[in-house]
């Protein structure tokens, strides 16, 4: 239903205005490689290596939960499995909030185009 009402907006603003070039919509994976691109481009690598290597910790906890002799290593070891799923969790969670704020602005440049530009295509001073 939302996408309906994006493609009734989409269509609505180029018949309104059909000399401003809104572009294409990117999708998913174009959109992570722009967060990548962006000025927090480090802060986007840090998560994502970060994220990598909790999934590593994840896997070798997992391992030696598996392999633990009593049941107190396998909590330790499984509690460990648990913080590493939530880190990884909470990552995830902001890289996509970012990626959303990301697509806000975009919108946001997108109007401020099309309320700067007059009927000829020139730009409005």
């Amino acid at each position: 239903m939302n996408n309906d009402i994006d493609k009734k907006i989409t269509a609505a603003l180029r018949s309104a205005y059909p000399e401003v070039d809104l572009g294409p919509e990117p999708n998913v994976a174009e959109e992570l490689i722009i967060a990548f691109r962006g000025r927090h481009r480090w802060a986007h690598a840090l998560a994502f290596s970060l994220s990598i290597l909790a999934l590593g910790v994840l896997v070798w906890a997992s391992l030696r939960f598996y392999h633990a002799p009593s049941v107190r290593e396998q909590l330790h070891w499984g509690g460990l499995g648990v913080f590493a799923i939530i880190f990884i969790s909470f990552q995830k969670v902001w890289f996509w909030l970012e990626m959303h704020s990301n697509r806000v602005l975009r919108e946001i440049k997108r109007i401020e185009l099309i309320l700067c530009t007059r009927p000829d295509g020139k730009p409005r001073r």
